[in-house]
């Protein structure tokens, strides 16, 4: 039986947390946890690296469960980040250990490439459509936008306008045939999220995501539900859950969105993404993964795209091109292209399912050394309101 000999947290520049998974024989294998929440999701990699020295590398739900179930609290976007991180590092394993990548032991392909697209960054009109427009030449066939500042719970008239002067700039930009969403991040309240849908609609979305922020309350269902059928854009939602139950509140009895978003690095990892998109299937309703993380992230998010009929587009943002370099408009390629020795391409929108065992990848360590110089973790965002009070960001 293969054991874990151990289970490292390892920084990787710009701010990705990486999860080293090393077997007795020496085999390693890759997982990621969110890029935020730094010091507390290291700890937690740590502690728990620590605890599954010994277990088998096959018995993967065995390990999870043990590692979720054995203590008085659980739960929480830390926990549940890194058994997601633990949970992928170990399905690399075993897809190595017996031959296979990991979408062959979830039941084979459905797809041999993924439809990806990008976010665009800006700070005005102008610097969202040429991030767009670098997208585009870089060959995307659907990008993001999010136009929504700091926005009072009933947005104003110049608040809506410079939501829609951002959307029409990379309208213009990129054409009638490229996708385009928008991405409301949460930052409205219902009321000012069914002003800006209704303001939005005649640029031809693609979808609009978390027109407010998902709670899981009853009345956020109920609020969801009635914009998704009050307007014909399809909306997307569901970065920010948790689990299998919160996704099941949002599918069941009837859909709360048409699109889902689960992040492989939070709900569980590639196990849960796989129930998360069965569910979606059965609901007629598509899945498009939260992935803005590195590389690793990625490629688990890509295992997932090729084995569920759910999958419609992932986001692929942390691989270089239009506004990866931190944040800023058109910061070009960043050096995640040279942390795995098989680099995503994109072509023609798409980017091909790697072929290779486990996730697919090859991290190259000795590259993260050579960029630590890089290492810079976000901190939180704090946004206010033109009077000083909190503003969602």
């Amino acid at each position: 039986m293969t054991t874990i000999r151990s289970a490292v947290c390892v920084r990787c520049p710009p701010r990705w947390l990486l999860l080293r998974v090393e077997t007795d024989d020496g085999e390693i294998g890759w997982g990621e946890a969110i890029g935020d929440l730094h010091e507390e999701v290291e700890s937690a990699l740590t502690a728990m690296g620590e605890r599954v020295v010994g277990s088998s590398i096959h018995e993967i739900t065995r390990t999870i469960e043990t590692q979720r179930k054995t203590r008085f609290w659980r739960d929480g976007p830390v926990l549940d980040t890194a058994l997601s991180a633990l949970e992928m590092a170990l399905w690399d394993l075993k897809g190595k250990q017996l031959g296979a990548s990991v979408y062959d032991l979830l039941g084979g392909r459905v797809r041999e490439r993924v439809r990806v697209y990008r976010n665009m960054w800006g700070r005005n009109p102008d610097e969202f459509a040429e991030s767009a427009r670098e997208a585009v030449a870089q060959s995307m066939t659907a990008v993001k936008v999010s136009p929504a500042g700091p926005t009072p719970d009933v947005v104003s008239r110049a608040g809506l306008n410079d939501m829609v002067d951002v959307v029409r700039a990379v309208r213009d930009a990129v054409g009638p045939n490229v996708d385009l969403a928008v991405d409301l991040h949460g930052r409205l309240t219902p009321a000012a999220s069914r002003r800006a849908v209704h303001a939005l609609a005649p640029f031809d979305l693609f979808f609009i995501e978390e027109p407010c922020l998902p709670d899981g309350s009853p009345s956020h269902l109920a609020d969801l539900r009635a914009l998704r059928t009050a307007q014909p854009i399809a909306i997307a939602t569901g970065e920010r859950l948790r689990s299998a139950h919160a996704f099941a509140q949002h599918l069941l009895p009837s859909p709360a969105a048409d699109i889902i978003q689960p992040d492989v690095s939070m709900v569980g990892g590639i196990r849960a993404t796989i129930e998360i998109g069965a569910m979606a299937e059965a609901a007629q309703v598509s899945m498009a993964p939260h992935c803005p993380y590195g590389p690793v992230q990625f490629a688990a998010s890509m295992q997932v795209a090729a084995a569920s009929p759910a999958h419609l587009i992932q986001e692929f943002q942390s691989l270089g091109g239009a506004g990866s370099g931190g944040g800023t408009p058109g910061g070009g390629q960043n050096w995640a292209f040279e942390l795995i020795a098989q680099p995503f391409i994109i072509k023609g929108g798409h980017v091909d399912v790697p072929t290779g065992l486990g996730l697919g990848i090859e991290v190259l360590e000795e590259r993260i050394e050579e960029h630590m110089d890089m290492w810079n973790p976000h901190p939180p965002s704090v946004w206010t309101h033109a009077d000083g009070s909190h503003a969602e960001w």
